[in-house]
């Protein structure tokens, strides 16, 4: 069991050695390495899809399957920039008493590391792994491979996130929205005759606020509420300039079974009932996510994992669960470990993780 730990942990640490940050990083290269580590386990279908887009980061995904695929295993391999304070290098992961140490080990190249130490414990049985790039940034990796026939050929899966081991069964959504208008502008020393764009739509920031203060008691239980947020309010050139436009950004998080569609109009409608004429671009759609067969994605996972959780984050589940499959979210680490400094995901929830990803990738699906 020491050696198997052993070399779980050197295999997390080579993951973290790659700087795959997002942005700042470069994917690809990783995905080349997990491409040849897969091939080494002699998959009947492997396939790494990379894509340039003109004037934009590059993304990549590595794809494996065994047998007639019936759970897939994902995992993410980018990260988040690194925050400030860290201690040392945090692409040369170190050992801290019980824990790994580097950036990416609780989000979430510890669940990376930990599936590939599972697919060593023999011949995966209809199963397939994806690790897919770009969650941190735009989610195109997965965008891609949703829309792609390789996504049809499972119908469950895990979708690792730092969850302490527990299976995540529902998050909310994300709407990100803005309103503009344009009006004439001019020297400050005529505002009492001119429009004030800035107060028009400080207006109807008031009205988005009462109306998130309106919801905060409604919703399914463990989501009231709907996290509406005013962002910014955008605009001004100078002191003695009245502006010709003006722009509010906004954002609410629907919970688990609300359509996106419905909310947008309704959020639409208060902007437009105060100004008529503002315009009103939705910027991200990110849909809410549900477990359906909880049961059975519980058993998938086994009973060493904890209690079913809510997330409070959202998280690639919803864009499969949009493509058809049924998903529940779990992995090593803690959210509240990721995206900061010294970033650690413990020894023992890399071991109950690998254990965990051991059971499915021996065929308990």
């Amino acid at each position: 069991m020491v050696r198997t730990m052993e070399r779980l942990v050197e295999t997390l640490r080579a993951l973290i050695a790659f700087d795959t940050r997002n942005p700042g990083g470069d994917e690809r290269a990783l995905a080349r390495h997990l491409e040849q580590v897969l091939r080494g386990l002699a998959p009947d279908h492997l396939e790494r899809v990379e894509h340039e887009p003109v004037g934009d980061l590059p993304w990549a995904y590595v794809y494996a399957s065994w047998g007639e695929p019936r759970v897939l295993l994902n995992a993410h391999f980018d990260t988040v920039p690194a925050n400030r304070g860290w201690t040392r290098d945090p692409h040369d992961a170190w050992l801290d008493g019980g824990r790994v140490v580097g950036l990416g080990a609780s989000d979430i190249k510890g669940a990376v590391a930990a599936i590939l130490d599972a697919l060593q414990a023999g011949r995966p049985r209809n199963l397939a792994v994806l690790f897919s790039g770009d969650e941190e940034r735009a989610n195109r990796a997965m965008a891609a491979f949703a829309t792609s026939e390789l996504a049809r050929r499972s119908r469950r899966a895990v979708v690792c996130e730092p969850t302490g081991c527990r299976p995540g069964v529902r998050h909310r959504g994300m709407l990100h929205m803005s309103a503009s208008i344009v009006r004439e502008g001019g020297h400050s020393s005529r505002a009492d005759r001119l429009p004030a764009p800035l107060v028009e739509l400080s207006s109807v920031a008031l009205d988005l606020h009462a109306w998130g203060r309106e919801r905060r008691e409604t919703g399914p239980a463990g989501f009231e509420g709907t996290c509406l947020n005013v962002a910014a309010l955008d605009g001004g050139v100078a002191f003695n300039v009245v502006p010709e436009a003006a722009r509010l950004t906004f954002s609410v998080r629907p919970a688990p079974g609300a359509s996106l569609e419905a909310v947008a109009r309704e959020l639409t409608g208060v902007v437009q009932r105060r100004i008529p004429d503002a315009q009103v671009e939705i910027h991200l759609t990110q849909a809410p996510f549900a477990t359906r067969d909880v049961p059975g994605m519980l058993g998938l996972l086994g009973d060493a994992v904890g209690a079913p959780l809510d997330l409070a984050f959202w998280t690639e589940a919803a864009m499969l669960e949009g493509c058809g499959y049924d998903a529940v979210v779990f992995g090593p680490g803690h959210v509240e470990q990721a995206h900061g400094a010294d970033e650690w995901v413990s020894l023992d929830e890399l071991r109950l993780a690998r254990d965990v990803f051991r059971r499915i990738v021996d065929g308990a699906g």
